[in-house]
């Protein structure tokens, strides 16, 4: 991805059309804020609290074994964005950049992990500013593309009985799941044979990868969706099935962007009670969503965070001249 000049690049937003979004925005907060408060004052924290101690040690020592599997996912993402834009940078520290850089997005948001940290962490081993922001738009891509995958196919093989809350049955939802599939084949089929390989959004401009790449994208991101569930699943028991979980999941995770809220915090919460609270209980419910915020958001932390120190440390004497190598589509 680079800069777009002249004529074509992006053009400011008004102040007016500013000011909506903001106001649309505020609405937003203030409306989840509202639920929150209305659910945790008719919550039992007493009961939370039981709840919490009465999860199995071997669900929470499955759920933070999918956990990790998605980071080390993440780490392969980077390998590939970076086999991508700049090759020859050495494995090992690509894999730590990318393990730190989804620790810190997750938890505190895309501005400084998915942007800021990564692009500090190349710059300092002599990446140019530009291909750190071209491996930040590849990532997004593999990313989004394993998420429509998923979505689709878990509405598509939707087997239980969707809850009043989604305001659908399952034939429309199938129906869209049917859809975001056709999307994702678009998608594949736009890198094997599009004739125009890259597009300009927002002043930038993007280049589709190849289909082999494409395809290595979607091995490593649709397990990452799948494996994130399954980290919840087995945290809420056998209570509500995983295709439940899992379009939930996907569906509080499109809600944590437009809310922007660093890891979700409330967005995820206030999505599943909405959806699942009464099929598994609100206690019960918010008992294995804190235990899921453990394993799946603070715990990774804190790894990333002593990785991080490692790397800055190391880059110190270890900075690579900068080059401006051309992508490879293989």
């Amino acid at each position: 991805m680079r800069e777009a000049a002249g004529p074509g690049a992006a053009r400011a937003p008004t102040p007016l059309k500013r000011w909506t979004l903001r106001g649309l925005l505020i609405a937003f907060y203030i409306g989840v804020a509202a639920m929150l408060v209305s659910i945790g004052r008719g919550l039992d924290w007493g009961e939370v609290a039981t709840a919490l101690r009465e999860l199995p040690l071997h669900s929470l020592l499955l759920a933070g074994a999918c956990s990790l599997a998605c980071y080390l996912l993440y780490a392969g993402y980077e390998l590939l964005a970076a086999r991508h834009v700049t090759p020859g940078l050495p494995q090992r520290s690509v894999a730590a950049i990318g393990f730190v850089s989804y620790t810190f997005n997750l938890n505190l948001g895309a501005i400084l992990g998915a942007l800021g940290v990564r692009l500090r962490l190349y710059t300092a081993r002599g990446v140019p500013s530009g291909e750190g922001v071209r491996i930040v738009a590849f990532n997004l891509l593999t990313n989004w593309s394993g998420y429509v995958v998923t979505l689709g196919l878990a509405l598509l093989l939707l087997w239980s009985e969707p809850p009043a809350a989604w305001g659908l049955g399952a034939v429309p939802l199938r129906l869209i799941g049917g859809a975001l599939l056709l999307a994702a084949a678009g998608y594949l089929w736009a890198c094997a044979r599009a004739t125009r390989r890259s597009f300009t959004l927002r002043g930038q401009t993007i280049e589709l990868p190849s289909l082999r790449h494409a395809l290595l994208q979607l091995a490593l991101s649709v397990p990452v969706w799948i494996l994130g569930a399954a980290s919840l699943a087995l945290l809420l028991g056998p209570r509500v099935g995983f295709d439940l979980v899992i379009v939930t999941l996907l569906a509080s995770a499109v809600a944590g962007l437009v809310v922007r809220i660093p890891a979700g915090l409330g967005v995820i919460e206030g999505v599943f009670l909405a959806s699942l609270g009464s099929a598994v209980g609100e206690s019960r419910l918010l008992a294995a969503l804190l235990a899921y915020r453990c394993v799946h958001y603070l715990g990774p932390l804190l790894l990333g965070l002593v990785t991080f120190l490692v790397l800055e440390l190391r880059a110190r004497g270890t900075r690579r001249p900068k080059v401006h190598a051309a992508p490879v589509n293989a």
